[in-house]
């Protein structure tokens, strides 16, 4: 049975698409996504204080108009176990129901992706950062963890999930299979809701210039989940293999 939905890794973000619509048609998403995670990456390195979200936002809105917009600070439930997705899936709900259910079942089916998958790997690695240092030290340091999950209702209009928080755990294999105590999170589950759509006046004039910026980074950064219902492997878009 075919996905209703398309899902590729952007850095740290997890985009789902409609399959209808196809991968080239959200060139620009993937494009400025992926250069605003640059920027705030960079960013970050230069001054470790900085909000990170912030820096990736200010590239967007350079493009993308904020419709809407919410913050929510999360406590974990004491003795239970809760997933990213549960957080996400609930954020999304409260914007749209529809959009929540089709999130909860895209990432249901991203949950069971072996954590081997090329993609799962992408997606860990930017999901929560190890410096050299910090490998080093006993006890491990908490880390901060940041996930966005990208939902495209079209190519030029997508919701937006981002949460942030602080772990001495090990982020498993498969970020999104992965269960939180209350008592291994240090402080609340940060989010960040956004409903936001593509301005052409604003984009187009720097299209080519962000798809020029961003072409040599598109192999290390991004990667497309093929899901099926009873597998699910990784293939590189075609026009990121050009």
């Amino acid at each position: 049975m075919s996905c209703d939905y398309l899902v590729s890794v952007v850095g740290a973000a997890v985009v789902i698409v409609p399959e209808s619509d196809g991968w080239v048609a959200h060139d620009d998403l993937v494009n400025s996504v992926l250069l605003a995670q640059l920027v705030a990456n960079k960013e970050m390195e230069k001054k470790p204080e900085i909000n990170w979200y912030n820096a990736y936002v200010k590239v967007l809105d350079d493009f993308w108009l904020r419709q809407t917009k919410a913050q929510e600070e999360r406590l974990i439930t004491e003795n239970c176990g809760e997933s990213a997705i549960e957080w996400v899936v609930a954020a999304m709900s409260k914007g749209a129901p529809d959009e929540g259910q089709a999130t909860a079942a895209t990432l249901a089916r991203v949950a069971s992706v072996s954590g081997t998958e090329p993609a799962m790997s992408l997606l860990r690695s930017h999901v929560q950062k190890t410096s050299a240092d910090e490998s080093t030290e006993v006890p491990a340091p908490a880390r901060n963890v940041r996930l966005l999950v990208i939902l495209a209702r079209t190519p030029t209009s997508v919701t937006s999930v981002y949460l942030e928080f602080k772990t001495r755990q090990e982020i498993s294999l498969n970020p999104l299979a992965q269960l939180f105590q209350a008592e291994n999170v240090q402080g609340t589950v940060s989010m960040r809701y956004a409903r936001v759509n593509l301005s052409e006046t604003l984009y187009g004039p720097a299209r080519d210039a962000i798809a020029w910026k961003v072409r040599e980074r598109l192999k290390g950064n991004v990667a497309l989940l093929s899901l099926t219902d009873s597998c699910s492997g990784v293939q590189v878009p075609e026009e990121i293999e050009s």
